[in-house]
C-alpha cells in the first residue's frame, strides 16, 4: 500500500498516537463509556468534558434525573473519574460538586 511506504505520514501518526493530548482524549473516551454503563441515569444527561480544567459536567434533563445522580456520587466516584471536578447541573438549581 502507498500509505504504508510514506514516512511521513507513519512518523506523523505515530506522533500522534503518543502525544499527551490524544491519551487523554482515549482516556476520557474511556471513562465516559464506563460511566454511561455503569450509571445508566448519565445516557439521559449531557455529558461535557471542560478541556481546559478538566472538569465534566453533567447536564440533567430533570431535577429527578440531577436527584437520583445525586445518590450515586460513590459510585461515580469509584470509576477513578480523570476528572479535577465533577459538577451536576440544572438550569433551575445551584450546581452540585460531587467529585
Amino acid at each position: 500500500m502507498m500509505d504504508e511506504q510514506n514516512p511521513l505520514r507513519r512518523r506523523i501518526e505515530t506522533e500522534l498516537q503518543e502525544s499527551e493530548w490524544f491519551q487523554k482524549f482515549k482516556t476520557w473516551g474511556t471513562f465516559f463509556n464506563r460511566l454511561k454503563t455503569e450509571v445508566p441515569l448519565t445516557q439521559l444527561c449531557k455529558l461535557q468534558w471542560v478541556t481546559d480544567c478538566d472538569d465534566l459536567y453533567i447536564h440533567c434533563p430533570n431535577p429527578e434525573v440531577r436527584a437520583a445522580l445525586n445518590q450515586q456520587v460513590q459510585k461515580i466516584r469509584q470509576l477513578n473519574p480523570p476528572t479535577n471536578q465533577i459538577i451536576l447541573k440544572h438550569s433551575d438549581y445551584a450546581d452540585i460538586v460531587i467529585a
